[in-house]
């Protein structure tokens, strides 16, 4: 399938390449969620591939076929971009976030979706700010106010079965079983208004029940969708905390 994606290239050299995919709530890509942050990766000594995911009412599963398929593009050198396949990662932004938790801890007979589309899991995964519980309540009784994503995704009259099981959190698997969750880096700010930090400390819970290697940053203020958050000194640490933790995988960065 044809993908809607831009290439930048960290030099002519092998290199890992990550996957961004800027947020936009499903219905749109926010600006600067996507080309500023493959030219900071890019800076890094890092490929980036850039996906204008589908989006609108009813979109799935084409958003996760689509960054199924650039996991696949990437890894079997079907790009302009000398990539090592082996260090392969995915960086998403608030709903961006959620496709990217959902690419992290994919299988193959997903709801909904084409299994032969399957691409296996990234080799590493970024979430900023992300949806990663889609249900209508946080552990069953904290009420979830970004369940209108899931309807957004697949619909209102959707089952809370079918919710959960597009909730990266539950999808969650410990290094011993078949399919891996990578390693992940998470941050958000306590003050988002647009997106719960229960959405990405919910994430961290269930990473660390299944003791899956994972940094996590909660930031006391931000604004939802600060991209690299180059204006708030606090919040823009971040980009260097994520390059250490990239490093710190054994990925050559720069």
């Amino acid at each position: 399938m044809a993908i809607d994606c831009t290439t930048y290239s960290a030099g002519p050299d092998p290199a890992p390449a990550f996957i961004v995919l800027p947020g936009g709530d499903y219905l749109e890509h926010d600006e600067n969620e996507g080309a500023a942050v493959a030219e900071w990766l890019t800076g890094h000594g890092i490929h980036a591939m850039v996906v204008r995911y589908g989006v609108g009412e009813g979109c799935f599963p084409r958003p996760l076929h689509d960054a199924r398929e650039a996991l696949t593009m990437l890894r079997e050198g079907e790009t302009d971009l000398k990539v090592l396949p082996d260090h392969v990662g995915v960086i998403g932004f608030s709903a961006g976030g959620h496709l990217a938790a959902l690419l992290a801890t994919d299988s193959e007979h997903l709801t909904g979706t084409q299994n032969w589309t399957f691409a296996g899991r990234p080799d590493a995964a970024i979430l900023c700010y992300p949806v990663t519980e889609l249900r209508d309540a946080f552990f069953g009784r904290i009420p979830n106010r970004e369940e209108h994503l899931a309807e957004r995704l697949v619909g209102g009259d959707s089952s809370q079965e079918l919710r959960g099981e597009l909730s990266p959190c539950t999808r969650v698997t410990s290094p011993g079983e078949r399919e891996v969750t990578p390693p992940m880096f998470l941050w958000t700010t306590s003050d988002d208004e647009d997106v719960s930090v229960l959405q990405t400390e919910t994430m961290m819970l269930s990473l660390g029940v299944a003791g899956v290697p994972h940094e996590g940053h909660i930031f006391r203020s931000g604004e939802h969708g600060l991209g690299l958050a180059e204006d708030n000194p606090e919040v823009g640490q971040w980009t260097g905390l994520a390059m250490r933790w990239i490093a710190g995988l054994g990925w050559p960065v720069s």
